[in-house]
């Protein structure tokens, strides 16, 4: 009698064991494997945060055809999340006024290598410096080796004619217009 009592207390003692181990073994799995899972679930979630920045009011733009054609540049701060790093990270865009109705922005990266272009006065024309690339100021390719006129990005206007902008990224080289991130 006394064989078979030392005997159940041995399974249990085992399957304690095997409980424990199996325990053990799922909570630094889960521990180890929640970053991975949560960096590729807040990717997909980076899709789905879209977010209007506020970037100026719009009687503060000035018109960009008179009594000059120029565009305006304007910065802005972008607060992104991954995982649990909250990072603050300064953004431009450029800005053509029409009128108070008429208005669009531009993403200040060339659609042809990645390069940030910029407004030329003397020629009324944006130049990418990287290679070449030539847009007028509505943003429609002259010339070089850019596949596609310059990306506009989402605007609105709220809060008593304040314009705000979606920060896009698209991917370069490619002659469709193509979201790879916000």
């Amino acid at each position: 009698m006394e064989d078979s009592n030392q005997e159940g207390k041995d399974l249990s003692r085992r399957s304690f064991f095997k409980v424990a181990t199996l325990g053990i073994g799922a909570a630094v799995s889960f521990l180890l494997g929640y970053p991975l899972i949560d960096s590729i679930v807040s990717k997909g979630k980076t899709f789905m945060n879209k977010t209007y920045s506020r970037l100026v009011s719009i009687k503060n733009i000035p018109n960009s055809f008179s009594p000059v054609k120029r565009p305006s540049k304007y910065h802005f701060t972008k607060t992104d999340q991954d995982a649990y790093i909250k990072t603050n990270k300064m953004e431009d865009v450029w800005v053509v006024k029409k009128s108070d109705n008429d208005i669009t922005a531009f993403s200040p990266i060339c659609p042809h290598l990645g390069c940030r272009y910029n407004w030329n006065q003397e020629k009324g024309l944006f130049i990418c410096p990287c290679h070449n690339s030539v847009y007028t100021i509505e943003g429609k390719l002259v010339s070089g080796p850019a596949p596609r006129g310059l990306d506009t990005l989402p605007t609105e206007v709220k809060d008593d004619d304040v314009l705000y902008v979606e920060y896009e990224r698209f991917e370069v080289g490619v002659p469709k217009k193509i979201i790879i991130g916000y």
